[in-house]
């Protein structure tokens, strides 16, 4: 018997995966950080700084809890292709999304290739100012943002109420930092890569104030440092057919 999914969360859930989500923007106690994970997200972070150019291919999986407690899980694959600071591609690939964004330094064109619909807005600007407007303005979150921020220590700091290193673990054969995030709504683990180049190589996030606790896991499978990439990647590419439609902001609550 083909059971019917009901994947009425989804959209709840993505969102809390957008740097929006864990960086809280109103003003928290500091969070107490044990030591080395202080150094750990600090070398982190300025690595991040360095590299101005770069494409991550990752995979993710979400939960999505149904009525009687099951939880079905779903997973899309994705590349992310950047040049700081304002040019961007997202190409997505999974079981409930198909879809390409491309941010070019004027135009920011959203497609979905399950409806071939496509929608264009006036570039806001940085990568950064892109995700913010997106998530808040058109509740539309990008995944993986986190990997995008200018600043990794900030965005995974702030709204945190402890940070614990757990000890050496593994992704893979790699062997990682493992790192434990404690927040009111959200717990999250991080595994970072050793070495003078360290990089994010995993991320769960359990969402422990909503029904079943739906856990959301990320895995960073490749990453090219390319300081090469050529404008035409950022392009966008319109497929024959497709429809142009107005992206609708969201509805704000009272």
């Amino acid at each position: 018997m083909k059971r019917r999914i009901f994947p009425l969360r989804i959209g709840i859930l993505v969102l809390g995966v957008a740097a929006g989500v864990i960086s809280a923007q109103e003003a928290r106690p500091k969070p107490v950080i044990d030591p080395e994970a202080e150094t750990v997200l600090r070398q982190l972070s300025e690595h991040g700084k360095q590299m101005k150019s770069g494409i991550f291919r990752l995979t993710d999986t979400i939960d999505d809890v149904q009525g009687d407690g099951q939880k079905i899980q779903f997973a899309h694959v994705r590349t992310i292709t950047v040049v700081r600071p304002n040019q961007l591609k997202v190409e997505t690939t999974g079981d409930l999304t198909s879809r390409i964004l491309w941010k070019d330094g004027k135009t920011l064109t959203v497609l979905d290739r399950n409806k071939n619909v496509y929608a264009q807005i006036p570039d806001p600007g940085t990568i950064e100012q892109a995700i913010d407007l997106l998530q808040e303005k058109y509740n539309m979150s990008l995944p993986a943002a986190d990997l995008l921020s200018g600043d990794l220590y900030q965005s995974m700091t702030v709204g945190c109420e402890a940070i614990d290193y757990v000890g050496i673990g593994y992704v893979g054969d790699e062997k990682c930092h493992h790192l434990a995030f404690t927040r009111s709504n959200i717990d999250w683990q991080m595994w970072i890569s050793l070495g003078d180049k360290p990089a994010m190589r995993k991320m769960v996030i359990t969402y422990k104030q909503m029904p079943g606790e739906p856990q959301y896991t990320m895995q960073l499978l490749k990453i090219e440092d390319d300081s090469k990439i050529p404008e035409a990647v950022f392009a966008c590419e319109i497929p024959k057919g497709a429809e142009k439609i107005e992206l609708q902001p969201k509805e704000e609550k009272p």
